[in-house]
């Protein structure tokens, strides 16, 4: 009996120390995955596989899609999509499909170490990753005006620290975050609370980095901003997509959905909310 109770002390201090460890090491935001699951042409959408050189050589891949359009028409905007934290862009394909036949190009982007592209996921290396995306699409001739910038989850909390560089103000015309948190250590709380590892909160988020927080980032962010944020999101609470509102610069917007974390994907609410914003005041 007291050698039992002696393992399972040695089991907690064993699972404290390993989060400890985890606090200082950002790869602890991201779960990739390989394998591709999908395709565009599987959902009947033309596309071209795109390669990234990093200047460190790491291959970055991504998917240009472009818009479906009847002859004699052009391209509305093109749409700069960065996923959330886990699988690849094969798994979030779903999420945008739609906007091509609405007029838009797409551009998905793999992180490094997901899908196709080499390397370990982990910060700083991601917002080099985005950066690379972003002066491709603004020096590419196949992209056509407006460039709007679309992340979801943590792609929303990568892509503000991107956007809010005073370098980069002049390669984007509008920004939309979606499901975005204030910092990542407020968004390892919450996720913390939710289960038994809430009782290390107090040894693990002071020894957390909290550097690039979005919160810090989004006044920073050239205007126009559409902030998309679920009331019903159990991931990110409302209250830190509110925040990011309040943060942001005018002019803004804010849609309310009533779904899952970066859910509601094909809603009415949330696709003309979209568009509704891309017509008003990207141009």
């Amino acid at each position: 009996m007291a050698l039992l109770f002696r393992l399972r002390v040695f089991k907690s201090w064993l699972v404290a120390g390993l989060a400890l460890w985890l606090a200082g090491c950002s790869s602890i935001y991201f779960l990739p995955l390989t394998p591709w699951v999908q395709n565009p042409e599987r959902q009947e959408l033309a596309y071209e596989d795109v390669v990234l050189i990093h200047p460190d050589g790491l291959r970055i891949h991504g998917w240009w899609i472009p818009a479906v359009l009847e002859p004699g028409h052009e391209a509305k905007g093109t749409i700069y999509f960065l996923h959330g934290n886990a699988q690849n862009i094969s798994t979030h394909l779903m999420a945008v499909t739609w906007l091509p036949p609405q007029g838009y190009n797409l551009f998905m982007l793999d992180y490094r170490g997901f899908g196709l592209s080499e390397g370990k996921a982990k910060l700083p290396g991601v917002f080099e990753d985005i950066q690379l995306g972003l002066d491709w699409l603004a020096r590419a001739e196949r992209t056509q005006k407006p460039l709007i910038v679309y992340g979801q989850s943590i792609g929303a909390a990568t892509s503000s620290y991107v956007l809010s560089q005073a370098d980069n103000q002049h390669k984007y015309q509008c920004a939309v975050l979606e499901a975005g948190f204030t910092s990542y250590r407020d968004a390892a709380s919450h996720i913390m609370s939710q289960s038994w590892i809430k009782v290390f909160k107090p040894v693990v988020l002071p020894a957390l980095a909290n550097d690039w927080a979005p919160i810090e980032q989004v006044e920073n962010i050239q205007p126009p901003l559409l902030i998309i944020h679920s009331e019903k999101d159990e991931i990110i609470p409302y209250e830190q997509g509110e925040s990011l509102y309040a943060a942001a610069a005018q002019p803004k917007a804010m849609l309310t959905l009533d779904a899952p974390h970066i859910g509601g994907n094909f809603s009415a609410i949330k696709q003309q909310g979209l568009l509704q914003f891309f017509s008003q005041y990207c141009h």
